[in-house]
Formats: structure tokens, sequence, C-alpha cells
């Protein structure tokens, strides 16, 4: 009974991240998360309807009593590592961010194998090995997809007065930052629902987050700066990817 706990734990989650995806919400609000959502063919939920589907199966094979179950599982387990290996060599690799949802999942799966491999079903051997295979090979074949470094990247336009002064600002405040023509980064940057600039990106250890808007960045980057709000999006002090922008 041990092992449906860990099922139902897999199902639960899987299924509320289902519910909540229908209405643009998720278990994970971190930027890493949308990110490798909006890298989903036909969606993240596509994606997370089979989660559901795969710990309900594993539910259903371990109440019954069908002779072949345990192979069944350890089919199941198997495959379900090896796609593991591939989401996670996709977002470490091509995205370079780990995506808090799917690493739970992945947990989850990783120990019932564990707990499996403990309790002598040796084929569990074999969803280590696809894993470890299909992680390798991410490696070795997987695009980088993310622009993203350590410290401060900021996304520009030549066309845009506001990226001008940005920059000019972060100069003059002798802080180093990446600078990124967002000509090259559309799709990147489309992909987690930004369309304007100038854009800074804050990848710090304690802290992740994207800022947009000249004041915004300024405002980030003044001092005192504790329990400052944000204000994401200022149109007043940004411009759209692809327009011309004079203001």
């Amino acid at each position: 009974m041990k092992k449906i706990v860990v099922y139902f734990l897999g199902f639960t989650l899987s299924f509320i991240e289902l519910v909540l995806s229908f209405f643009n919400k998720s278990l994970c609000d971190a930027y890493s998360c949308k990110l490798v959502a909006n890298y989903v063919r036909y969606g993240e939920s596509i994606l997370i309807l089979i989660g559901v589907v795969t710990f309900l199966s594993l539910i259903l094979l371990e109440l019954s009593k069908l002779r072949l179950k345990e192979h069944l599982i350890d089919a199941i387990l198997i495959a379900a590592l090896s796609s593991e290996g591939l989401l996670l060599s996709f977002q470490i690799f091509s995205l370079k961010v780990i995506c808090y949802f799917c690493f739970s999942i992945f947990l989850i799966f990783l120990i019932i194998v564990i707990v499996r491999l403990i309790q002598k079903h040796y084929l569990m051997i074999f969803a280590f090995v696809s894993f470890i295979s299909v992680f390798f090979v991410g490696y070795l074949v997987m695009p980088n997809l993310s622009p993203l470094s350590y410290g401060y990247d900021l996304f520009y336009s030549k066309t845009c007065p506001h990226c001008e002064r940005t920059i000019a600002f972060l100069k003059n405040a002798h802080i180093n930052v990446n600078l990124y023509n967002v000509n090259e980064y559309k799709n990147f940057l489309n992909n987690i629902g930004i369309n304007q600039v100038p854009v800074l990106f804050v990848n710090l250890k304690d802290q992740k987050k994207f800022i947009v808007g000249q004041e915004n960045i300024e405002k980030y980057f003044s001092k005192p700066k504790p329990n400052i709000n944000y204000n994401f999006f200022n149109e007043n002090q940004t411009c759209i990817i692809g327009n011309n922008c004079t203001k």
C-alpha cells in the first residue's frame, strides 16, 4: 500500500496542475516553469495529461490482480524515467533552467524506481540505464536555446530610445550587463510572453526575475531598494518589439 501512496501523490500533483492549466495558472509560478511550458508542442496540458494517465495506470495496476501487472508496472516506469531524462536534458542543456514542477514529478518516479529496485525488481536497472542514456544523448545534441548567463542580461533594440537611455544609465552606474540585440532573440522572449524592450533579466544565485521598462530597471538598481513595488509592464517606458519607437 505504501507504493500506492507515492503513485497517488504523483497523480494528485499532476491532476491539480492539469486543472490549473485550463485557467492559465500553475503550481509553479517561477519563470523557469513558464518558459519550459511554452516550448511544449500542443500546449503543456498534453504533457500534464500524460502524467495523469501514467500515475492513474500505476494505481489501477497496483490494485489489480493481473498476472502480468508487475511487468506492466516495470515497463511503464522504464518509459517514464526515459521520458524524464529527455525533459531534464532539454531544460538543463537547451533552456538552462529547471521547471520545479517537472523536477518534482521526476523525483517521484525516481523514488518509485529505487523502491522497486530494493524490492528486487531488477528490470528497474534498465530504467536507470535508459534515463542516463537519454540524458547523455541530450547533452550531446540539444541546441542552446537560451542566451541567458549569470549576472544581468539586457535585451534592447537599436530603434528604442528607452533602451538607449537604460544602457546609458547602467554605464553611468558602472553596472556590468550582458547586452543582447532583441532581433536575434524574438522567439525566446515571445515564448515567455514578453514583447517589449528594454528587458532586464536578473540571474543571480538568490534572485531570478525579468524586469521590463526603463523606469522599472532604474528603480531596481536605485538604493535603497527594499520592498520596491515593480510595475512589470510600463508602456510609457517600453517599445514594442519589431515596431519603430520614437518616444
